[in-house]
This record gives structure tokens, sequence and C-alpha cells, in this order.
């Protein structure tokens, strides 16, 4: 694995921190926040940057440029702009890298650069009320009507979906058969008919919404079918490991951002008479907590190392994601108690820092789910 990064990731990872420093005001920086304001135009300023093609292939518009690079957008991004880091995480890792690799060259043709262009958003839609970290326990049905098929039955904790023009949606077309070989998965327009979207309240990253999406006879034609009918399964599983390393990259991103959020407090807030970052305690839990960033960061790149070089990295992605979640929560409460009274206050994002991470532990696989892979890739 190189540590090092090339020049032209050097200017990438340049050119996102001033894109976010010039782009992202603290009055946006609350809006998203205290409004639960999305900000569109911002999304689509990074699709004419050429940011949001960074993983696609140059035939679909987008950069190539691979795993790491993507890492370090998202890590980048995350620190001002967490609600478009997830965006761009679901819409074109999660969706876009889906199709690439297992849609059909009609599907190809028609999402990938709309998708690289920042035209259109995908949402996935696998999680129900019944199949969270049992994501094979769907019931949302598929059954053929005319040239394609009516969906009916109810999805939950849909990230984005409410800004999406298109989801994944993961569906039951065979019942009679073991619950993994019975799923397909569809390519559904947001908008069709008996398709409803509503918005969930949450804690944190109000900006990038919950949704429930309910479905009542919605009409899907066989061509949206993605990878082949009761082929599913791959699809639900196919971008784990790209999403557990983004996941990292965003909690990475947003514990160092909560960090030197601390620190330059610590160095203007004084108390008996000293800098309170001149304090033993303070000094050393800053040099732990940066301790522990700096080694999420580098069990983050070297997964997507890994992935760059195609070589299997599921447990690596894993442990990437498993320390990373854990670390961001655990760092953003310590630094609530630095800021002491004042991080309590809305004034101050030390609060707001903890409520954006509070789900890392539980988002794109569970901390119990990560350590159960992590056990059997060590063949326990």
């Amino acid at each position: 694995m190189n540590l090092g990064f090339t020049p032209e990731q050097e200017m990438l990872r340049d050119s996102v921190i001033r894109f976010a420093s010039r782009e992202c005001s603290e009055e946006l920086f609350r809006k998203m926040d205290e409004e639960a304001y999305y900000p569109h135009e911002l999304y689509s300023k990074l699709a004419e940057l050429g940011f949001l093609g960074i993983p696609l292939p140059m035939e679909y518009g987008g950069s190539g440029l691979g795993c790491v690079s993507s890492v370090i957008f998202q890590e980048e991004l995350s620190k001002r702009l967490l609600p478009l880091q997830m965006t761009f995480q679901v819409s074109i890792l999660s969706a876009g890298m889906a199709i690439l690799q297992l849609g059909t060259p009609a599907q190809k043709d028609r999402f990938l650069r709309p998708l690289a262009e920042g035209k259109i958003n995908f949402a996935i839609a696998f999680t129900e009320p019944g199949a969270g970290s049992d994501a094979a326990s769907i019931s949302l049905a598929a059954d053929p009507a005319n040239d394609g098929y009516r969906l009916n039955g109810q999805k939950i904790f849909i990230s984005a979906a409410d800004i999406s023009d298109y989801m994944i949606v993961s569906t039951r077309t065979d019942r009679k058969v073991p619950k993994r070989a019975g799923i397909t998965a569809f390519i559904v327009d947001s908008k069709s008919p008996g398709l409803t979207i509503r918005k969930i309240s949450k804690l944190g990253v109000k900006a990038n919404a919950y949704c429930g999406v309910f479905f009542d006879d919605v009409c899907v034609p066989a061509e949206n079918i993605l990878n082949g009918l009761n082929q599913g399964w791959a699809v639900v599983t196919h971008s784990l490991e790209l999403d557990r390393i983004g996941a990292a990259a965003r909690w990475v991103g947003l514990a160092q951002e909560a960090l030197d959020y601390a620190i330059d407090y610590a160095r203007n807030r004084s108390q008996f008479g000293r800098k309170i970052g001149s304090f033993e305690w303070t000094r050393d839990l800053f040099a732990e907590m940066q301790t522990k960033v700096d080694a999420a960061r580098l069990l983050t790149y070297r997964a997507a190392c890994l992935m760059d070089e195609r070589k299997p990295c599921r447990k690596e992605a894993s442990m990437a994601k498993l320390f990373a979640s854990e670390l961001v929560v655990d760092l953003s409460r310590k630094m609530m108690q630095v800021l002491g009274g004042y991080s309590y206050a809305m004034e101050y994002h030390s609060q707001r820092y903890l409520r954006d991470c509070l789900f890392a532990t539980i988002g794109a696989g569970t901390s119990q789910i990560q350590k159960l892979i992590i056990a059997n890739e060590m063949r326990l």
C-alpha cells in the first residue's frame, strides 16, 4: 500500500478544501442544521467541477479516478458539507457503481452520464420495517402485471429519497425459494403513480432526510430490472465495501472537524489564568484523539487502496467503518467535555457534531454486523 498521494490527488484534496471553504459559509452551515436546508445548488456545482464523476468511467462523463480519490473527496467534503457527501455516497457510489457493473448497456447509457453531470439523483431503497441488518428478509412484493411488475409494500429510513429522481428498490419476486434467491432489484422512477415519500424527523444531519417510502400498485417496466429476475441479492450486496469505505471516510472527516473545532476553542479559552489547551489533561486528550483519527484514516485508505488494486477488502472495509464510526461518537462526546457548558448551547457546533454522528455506528451496517463480518473473515 502506498501511503503517499500522487500530485493529482493532492490537487484534488486542495480543490475540495477550497470549494467547501468558499461555498459553505457559517450561515449555510447553520441553515442546513436549523432549517433542514439541502443546498441543491452546491451539488450542481460539484458536478460542474467534475467531482461527482470521480469514480465513473470517462465514457460516461466521469474521471475514472478510483476509490482512493473518492475517499479523499468524501473526507474533505464531510467536514463542512456532510449532506452532499451522503448524496454522493448513495447516488454515485452505491447506485451508480451498481448500474455500471450490473446494469444493461441501455441502463448504463440512460443513467450514468446524467448521474455524473448531477442532473439526476438516486436513492437506495433496501431497508424495511422488518428487514434492517437482516437485509434478505424483505417483503415488498413485485408481482407480474402486463409488460412489467406491480410493487406493493413499504421501505423505511431511505436516505434522501425526497430529493431522488430514481431509486434502486429490492423486492420479493419468488416466495418459494430461500430468501436470498427470490429477490429482484428494480430501478423505480421516484415520481411513479402510487409511490409516496414521507420524511421522518431525526436527530442529526437534518438536511439529508430519512424517509418512509410506500408502494401502492407502483408499475415498473421489466426493462428496469437490474441484474436479472431473482438476481437482486447481488445488487443488495454489490456496493457494501464501497459503502463502508465511504462511511469511514465520512466519519474520519467529521471527527477531524470536531477535533479541530475543540482545539481552536482550547487555544482561546482561559481558566485559572491559563489557556485550557495548556493543561496536561487537555493536551493528553487531544494527542490521544488525533492519534486515533489518524489510525481511522489509515484503515480507511488501506481499504480504498485494496479496492483500487481489485483485491479482496471485505474485512478491511468493515474494520475501517467499525473503527471510524465508534471513534467519531466517542471523540465528539469528549470534545463537548472540553467546551464545557458552551458545548450544550446551540450557538456552538459541538452539540451538532455529536448529533450528526450518533447514527455512525448504525448506518452502512451496525458495529455488531461489522464485528461479525471481521470475525467470519478471520475464519472464527
